[in-house]
Parts: C-alpha cells; structure tokens; sequence
C-alpha cells in the first residue's frame, strides 16, 4: 500500500499501473494481481482503505460544533493528498467496476451517510433540528460541496467547512419564526 500511495502523490492517478505499483513495491506484477484484480482496486484500498475506520462525526453533545466538525472532516478528508490523488479516476473507474461500485458504496458513501443520519436523528430527538429533515439531501449537500470545494476550487478548508455548516444549519433547524398560517 505504501508503493501505491506514494506513486499516487508523486505521479498521479493516470500514470499509476500494476507493473509501476509492483516495481515500486520490489515484487512481481501476479503478486499484485493475485491480491488485486485491477489498478483501481489497489488505488481504492491505498487511499480508502482506512477511512471506514474513522469517524468524522463527533459527539460532543452540541449539535452544531458536531456538525461543524463533521463538515470540516469531510474537507480535511478530501484534501488528503493520496485521497485527492485518486478521487477522480476512482470515480470514473467506479462507474465500470461493479465490485468497485460496490466497495466505494459501503465504505465511503453508506458508512459516513450514516454517520450523519444519527446525528441528525440525535438532534432531531432534542427539538435541535426538524424531524422531517432529509438526511439523504443533507449528506449529498455536504459531501458534494466539501468534495467540490477539495478538489476542484481549492478554497480554505476550514472557512469552507464553516460556511458550509452555517448554511446547513439555516436548512435544517425548527422554524419558529414563521408566522401561523
């Protein structure tokens, strides 16, 4: 994995092969095809392998530092250097790969989706948030956005995250100051 994340920074995703992952490596390439079927499966588990494994939302009983935090995880994850190495060709490769598909669904998309639907349930259980917030939208907004904001305009992570969170929150807190209709 470390031949591959360091060939992801210095090269790219394009320029990545099996042959240059196992000359890297010093091994053969059918050493690296009997663990993995194609460049995109090594690159996936390079660079997302791990990130099942960390939480991005945190529990500090405030929902709005937790969500902050949780829009701040989002960016500060795109903008990992092997992450946003191999995102787009990833994403690409993903849409001919069904086991790929697969494995990019359960570990970043269903995982962190998660993640964000129980702490807006937790909130939404203490009259913070509206019950009848789609947390589907809610993470598709978040996760594009910091995606976006990661990889393609480059802005400041964490004024991203922050105006990103305080637009979140306008959408999903209770509506009091609605006048009855």
């Amino acid at each position: 994995m470390a031949a591959a994340r360091r060939l992801l920074t210095e090269v790219g995703y394009d320029q990545v092969s099996m042959e240059s992952i196992a000359r890297e490596a010093g091994v053969s390439r059918p050493t690296v095809y009997r663990r993995w079927p194609s460049k995109a499966h090594v690159v996936f588990e390079a660079a997302f392998g791990t990130a099942g494994s960390t939480a991005l939302a945190a529990s500090t009983g405030d929902f709005e530092t937790d969500l902050r935090e949780f829009a701040r995880g989002a960016v500060q994850f795109w903008r990992e250097p092997v992450v946003a190495a191999a995102a787009m060709g990833i994403l690409a490769d993903r849409r001919r790969d069904p086991a790929l598909q697969i494995r990019t669904q359960q570990l970043l998309d269903d995982k962190i989706r998660a993640e964000l639907a129980a702490l807006i349930r937790g909130a939404a259980a203490h009259g913070v948030v509206r019950p009848d917030v789609d947390t589907d939208l809610l993470f598709d907004t978040l996760v594009g956005t910091a995606f976006y904001g990661a990889l393609v305009d480059g802005r400041n992570a964490d004024q991203l995250a922050d105006k990103l969170c305080s637009l979140m929150l306008q959408g999903v807190r209770p509506r009091q100051d609605r006048e009855p209709r």
